[in-house]
């Protein structure tokens, strides 16, 4: 039976152990995803089992001389070459046999040889190479890219490239490491279909999307720092339930056994001098002998705090006949309105301008056109996904100067503590730290101010699955008004419920989360809210959601308002 094994004796980097007695195998039909905190060594895995790194004690078996592919950014030799040509030189074998074919034809050269190549060629797919590109091109929207130069590909179409060129040579296994960065929502969706109904191969996915995690793998292996694997044969959302009780299961023995070797050592002790010394030596020979139960691993998650400011208007802003700008119109808003206690989700592909959006509500790019509304008590905390509030050449403690935050080094230590910053790196330069650690920066920062609106373009981005559940958990205790984009839609199904949308140039707005929104699209249900009346076809996941009086009142408020305008 054709399959991968991996046997990791001890890898070290810089004297630190990395990995040790590593031991699995991937088997024909197997889809698994790595997982596991930030360090925990999730590349390092991938880049030792495709042979990138080599230098570990252990092997790695591939007997069938199966052919692995590790997904990396487009990387040309040739920035003048198209993206056509680039994905073509996926096929080079193919086109050689071809060129080989032709010379024979032209010189009437049919020998057995030319019968043999022309099989392959034919068996190969030689034929089917045009039609291929095109057809993937096709279903990646991306027909228009194929005839320009490599150099005037952005980086987030580089990435899709790499999948696209993935996809098109179609190895045994597929290793893939963080696919879904840079992409939009509508892309991620079609490359999850492709995995799972399409790809005929293996795969390994390293991945912080846990929606994409769940949709695409069967399998789970979690890594911890310095320790083996832990298998999960269920997918992520499984994998979370079944660590949880495992975790507390192990705690529980862990802590038994404690108090029994405690009250053990008790009685040792009290009995070593006296005439029952020899029960004494028994009994403590009995413990050494004993088999420890280790205390489980747990990793420590952060702790994120969000000030409400302790009032809040029903109404904190809106939008009337605006259009959105960088430097030429995006999309036009008839009219938006953000009221309390609402999670507003804004969703729709990259470049259609949702950042810019944000930058323009918080006065840091100007309207085009129409009117922009901030009630006076509306206080904005505002959390960039480049996190432009930082100053990457300051140290830590001088970015929290930088907003006006006196602290000590103790009380600033302090509060770094609760997002897992040690006690050296208030001394470092924001460009020394992670992308992980930067974004927790940010949100340290944003926790010491108050406000009833919280802004934030991806939060979610560069953040490890502990540190993404223990922030959602936080923002759902957050009593103000939150708007917010993100591709992270297990985090939009926790949070969000509103939506606005763009499409046709123009911004709407409906309920719910994500689920809503596929829910709506895929029954071809209305999704904005001004288009309801009496007469409206209702959504019934919806209406189980909100409630049935609560939807009533919210079906009925917009009914009475399509009245009054004489709609």
């Amino acid at each position: 039976m054709k399959h991968l094994k991996i046997k990791i004796n001890h890898l070290e980097y810089e004297g630190d152990t990395v990995f040790k007695d590593i031991d699995f195998t991937i088997n024909r039909t197997d889809r698994v995803s790595i997982v596991g905190n930030n360090g925990a060594g999730k590349t390092t895995l991938l880049k030792t089992i495709t042979w990138e790194i080599d230098r570990f004690d252990g092997f790695i078996e591939n007997i069938w001389n199966l052919k692995l592919w590790y997904l990396q950014q487009v990387y040309s030799d040739d920035e003048t070459r198209t993206v056509l040509e680039e994905l073509r030189t996926g096929f080079d074998h193919l086109v050689e046999i071809d060129n080989q074919l032709k010379q024979k034809e032209e010189a009437g050269n049919f020998d057995e040889q030319y019968y043999e190549l022309f099989d392959f060629f034919q068996h190969s797919g030689g034929n089917e190479i045009e039609s291929k590109i095109h057809w993937v091109a096709n279903g990646m929207w991306f027909l228009d890219l194929l005839d320009k130069k490599l150099s005037e590909v952005s980086g987030w179409q580089r990435t899709k490239i790499a999948l696209w060129k993935v996809l098109l040579e179609s190895p045994d296994i597929l290793f893939l490491d963080e696919p879904t960065n840079f992409i939009d929502m509508a892309w991620v969706e079609w490359l999850e279909g492709y995995l799972k109904n399409k790809w005929k191969g293996w795969y390994v996915i390293i991945s912080h999307d846990r929606e994409f995690l769940d949709k695409t793998c069967e399998k789970t292996y979690e890594i911890q720092p310095g320790l083996t694997l832990t298998y999960y044969h269920t997918n992520y959302s499984g994998y979370v339930i079944e660590r949880k009780n495992i975790e507390k299961k192990k705690s529980e023995e862990f802590k038994r056994q404690s108090e029994y070797i405690d009250k053990q050592q008790q009685l040792i002790n009290r009995f070593r001098a006296w005439s029952r010394a020899g029960w004494a030596k028994s009994r403590e020979k009995m413990i050494d002998k004993m088999k420890k139960v280790d205390s489980p691993y747990i990793p420590k998650r952060p702790k994120f705090f969000f000030e409400y400011v302790g009032e809040s208007p029903n109404k904190l802003f809106s939008l009337k006949e605006v259009f959105i700008w960088r430097q030429e119109p995006l999309f036009f808003v008839p009219e938006a309105i953000l009221y309390e206690w609402q999670r507003m989700w804004i969703v729709w592909d990259n470049w259609v301008g949702k950042s810019t959006l944000l930058k323009t509500i918080i006065w840091q790019l100007e309207i085009l056109d129409g009117q922009m509304t901030l009630w006076k008590s509306t206080v904005i905390c505002y959390y960039s996904q480049m996190h432009e509030e930082l100053d990457r050449d300051k140290t830590i403690k001088q970015n929290f100067e930088k907003h006006w935050m006196q602290f000590d080094d103790t009380s600033l230590i302090w509060l770094l503590n609760h997002y897992l910053f040690d006690k050296e790196d208030i001394d470092k330069k924001v460009s020394q730290l992670s992308w992980g650690q930067t974004s927790k920066l940010l949100f340290a920062i944003l926790g010491q101010k108050w406000c009833n609106l919280l802004i934030l373009d991806e939060p979610t981005n560069h953040l490890d699955y502990d540190t993404r559940e223990s922030l959602e958990e936080s923002l759902g205790n957050f009593k103000g008004t939150i708007l917010f984009i993100s591709h992270d839609r297990y985090f939009v199904n926790k949070l969000a419920s509103h939506i606005w949308f763009i499409t046709d140039g123009e911004l709407s707005i409906s309920y719910g989360n994500y689920e809503d929104y596929r829910f709506k699209l895929e029954h071809n249900i209305e999704m904005d809210m001004s288009l309801f009346d009496e007469e409206a076809q209702l959504n019934l996941v919806l209406e189980d959601k909100l409630w049935e009086k609560k939807f009533k009142k919210l079906k009925d408020k917009f009914s009475k308002s399509k009245k009054r305008s004489g709609k």
